[in-house]
């Protein structure tokens, strides 16, 4: 017996309650076994963490829907937070992440990819404004703004500085 993505969606829609809403699903389907991995992304948090318990209850509900919908689906269920370092969904995510590092790759014309950490400053319309993120406070010394096109914005993730 096996589920598919699309009824486990339709779960989520129901179960899952804002401001926690899904970030990730994937379902692999085994001959025998089907493994359920759930990510949840929680709007209301400064990055997106969703806690132990909220995971739980979210575990708990779907557990319980799986079970009544398809009592002999032999599976694993896994129900997580998308993670401190998660992937960014750009353009969304850089407005909902001012002000906090996130690592982008990104391309300049004539040049390979390159990488950088950087503070989130603001966006307007298809330009973003950026800031050299440093763990080393400097006085005084003003950092250099960064103006980068979303089109040339590869890919991007939190950065979590520790």
């Amino acid at each position: 017996m096996t589920v598919s993505k699309e009824v486990i969606e339709t779960i989520l829609d129901r179960i899952l309650l804002a401001p926690v809403k899904l970030y990730a699903l994937m379902v692999s389907q085994r001959p025998n076994h089907t493994l359920i991995e759930v990510e949840l992304d929680h709007l209301g948090h400064p990055y997106g963490s969703v806690s132990l318990l909220e995971c739980e209850q979210v575990s708990r509900k779907l557990n319980e829907e799986l079970e009544r919908i398809s009592p002999d689906l032999n599976y694993t269920l896994k129900v997580s937070s998308a993670g401190a370092e998660r992937k960014l969904v750009i353009p969304e995510d850089l407005d909902r992440f001012r002000g906090i590092p996130v690592r982008l790759v990104y391309k300049l014309e004539g040049s390979v990819d390159k990488e950088g950490i950087f503070k989130i400053l603001d966006r307007k319309e298809d330009k973003i404004f950026l800031e050299p993120f440093s763990k080393r406070k400097t006085k005084g010394s003003k950092k250099k703004e960064v103006i980068l096109e979303l089109k040339d914005i590869l890919k991007g993730n939190l950065y979590v500085s520790i």
